[in-house]
């Protein structure tokens, strides 16, 4: 795994004497678990319909590594190959492309033409990945959106609101720049004068963008910028300080704005006021991150710099307020709770998507709705103060009708699983619902139900149904 450059001094004397892993620890109101992929992840994290977009391959190396769609169940799609240094990516759910940044060339890997070694066959640019929710086995080289050797270090990369992407080129010495593409594709100055340009994100209400960077000090500050390219007041946003990383950024459902890369130290939150808080402790050097925009899940990669468990997972953190309990009674409701669903109704007892739309994890107008279902135990979760967390859970019972192959792959891995003691959440590839289509082609309501039981050591059950709705796109 190749850090930007502001890393690297700090990475070569902290390899030699990397302590174990602590707990990680997210801060209250957060469920974490690990999904473990079994190969190196490389700092692009985005995620993605279905899953979640990531790069993997060894470090800084020609042309071996690529970008793979994680889903749930641990099944790893190739998306596209032959990147060298991947830096980060973006995805454009409205226009279904992945954008890619490579930081490396032949000069940077070393590597003379006419060699035995053929080389890097592109680097140090950006990519688009078209139809990324179901591309397959694409080349790099294809990909370039702007020609090889555009960027000298390429770095982050964020799309607003309207399409726009917005670059980091992390030159070092207050030759640092962002480049925004527009449409076209055409590249103009967004704004420079940093030293080492990290982690960028737009903020989606005001569509400014926030830049980080680490100055030559090592020390990290953050400036915010209008759609200009103007600097907001306060300059800085955030800093100078070693209290927070530049490494990535991305913007939280909650408004606050996240900050990775710190060795042994936290991920940190901002409200935008500029007053921070840690949102996870306990990794060793977070890298890429992002926010699932349904679920609100924050995924995050890291690095031991050993090919430790560590570096191989993607880690997530459910926030709590985001789960849905049943309707029983309010001492059993922390039990078990739903991932991934949003309940309207009154009572509200009915997930509805429609066909397309955020709620539907494939992304596609396809005449069925994928739910991104999962399932969490034991949640400390403040709607239900009189509930007792702290039984394992010892039995679980899952009904889905129609049947759904997805579900019962995750029923599968909780049997395995328990007793399950602590708070945990299982997820799944998403309970597929179908538009019903009457004989004379006219489209209606597609609909499930599901139900939920669950046992607790100190014999006490939950049991929680909810009715799915998959409405035709219009």
């Amino acid at each position: 795994m190749l850090f930007r450059t502001t890393t690297i001094a700090a990475a070569l004397l902290l390899m030699t004497a990397v302590p174990t892993q602590a707990q990680v620890v997210p801060a209250a109101g957060y469920v974490y678990d690990a999904q473990l992929l079994g190969v190196l992840t490389q700092t692009c994290i985005a995620a993605g319909p279905g899953g979640t977009f990531v790069a993997v391959g060894p470090g800084f190396t020609a042309n071996a590594q690529s970008i793979v769609l994680a889903k749930e169940s641990g099944e790893l799609r190739l998306v596209a190959s032959g990147f060298s240094s991947v830096g980060d990516c973006a995805y454009d759910a409205a226009s279904d492309v992945l954008y890619v940044t490579d930081n490396a060339d032949n000069t940077d890997l070393g590597i003379t033409i006419g060699s035995s070694n053929t080389g890097a066959q592109t680097g140090d640019t950006v990519f688009a990945v078209p139809g990324a929710s179901q591309a397959t086995g694409l080349l790099a080289p294809d990909l370039e959106l702007l020609p090889a050797d555009t960027f000298e270090s390429a770095a982050s990369i964020a799309i607003d609101g309207g399409g726009n992407l917005f670059v980091g080129d992390a030159l070092g010495v207050g030759l640092g720049t962002v480049t925004e593409i527009t449409p076209g594709p055409v590249a103009s100055l967004f704004a420079g004068g940093f030293d080492f340009t990290g982690g960028l994100a737009v903020e989606p209400i005001s569509g400014d963008v926030f830049v980080a960077e680490s100055l030559a000090t090592f020390d990290n500050q953050i400036t915010r910028f209008d759609a200009a390219g103007t600097p907001v007041a306060p300059v800085p946003f955030a800093g100078p300080s070693f209290g927070f990383g530049s490494f990535d950024l991305a913007f939280n459902t909650d408004g606050t704005l996240l900050t990775t890369g710190v060795f042994f130290g936290d991920v940190v939150a901002f409200d935008l006021g500029g007053v921070s808080a840690p949102l996870v402790q306990g990794l060793t050097f977070a890298t890429g991150s992002t926010v699932n925009d349904f679920t609100g899940r924050v995924e995050l990669l890291s690095s031991t710099f050993s090919g430790a468990d560590e570096d191989k997972s993607i880690h997530r953190f459910v926030p709590v307020d985001r789960l849905v309990a049943g309707s029983g009674s309010e001492k059993t409701e922390c039990i078990q709770e739903f991932y991934g669903l949003e309940l309207v109704g009154s009572p509200a007892k009915d997930a509805v998507c429609i066909d397309g739309d955020a709620c539907d994890a494939d992304g596609l107008v396809n005449d069925r709705c994928t739910f991104p279902v999962g399932f969490c135990f034991n949640i400390d979760d403040p709607a239900f103060p009189d509930c007792d967390d702290s039984a394992d859970v010892t039995e679980v019972s899952v009904k889905a009708k129609p049947f759904s192959p997805a579900l019962q792959n995750t029923v599968d891995v909780m049997a395995a699983s328990l007793p399950v003691g602590g708070p945990s959440c299982f997820f799944s590839d998403g309970y597929v619902v179908p538009v019903k289509i009457t004989g004379s082609g006219a489209k209606k309501d597609g609909k499930a139900k599901l139900t939920i039981k669950s046992w607790t050591s100190d014999n006490r059950k939950d049991s929680d149904n909810v009715k799915l709705v998959c409405q035709p796109a219009p």
